[in-house]
């Protein structure tokens, strides 16, 4: 199955292997300060919570299904990387940016 998670303004695919279909989450994170820990693992929590949606759950007594999502999750997730990697930068350049524009003005007395 294909699947996908989206962060807005940037998508990214997820595959399990062996499957024709395709499922996308939103994962919003323009409320999120990336620049903190705590928007960070906000953001991973989300990404966790959409990929264990897109994967869907196994039953406790069924040990090759746990492992097939387990694997599933582990896949999204890391296919999410690239994505979350370019968000955490421009949330990096952004904070940068707006620090670049104030002035120090000196006067010597």
């Amino acid at each position: 199955m294909l699947m996908r998670i989206v962060l807005p303004a940037l998508a990214l695919a997820i595959a399990a292997p062996a499957a024709a279909e395709t499922a996308s989450i939103a994962v919003p994170y323009g409320d999120l300060d990336l620049t903190k820990d705590a928007g960070r693992k906000a953001l991973d929590a989300r990404i966790t919570r959409a990929a264990t949606r897109l994967c869907g759950t196994a039953g406790a007594r069924d040990l090759a299904r746990i492992a097939a999502q387990k694997a599933c999750v582990a896949d999204a997730r890391s296919s999410a990387a690239p994505q979350v990697e370019l968000a955490l930068n421009a949330a990096n350049a952004r904070r940068v940016a707006v620090l670049s524009t104030k002035l120090a003005v000196f006067a010597g007395l």
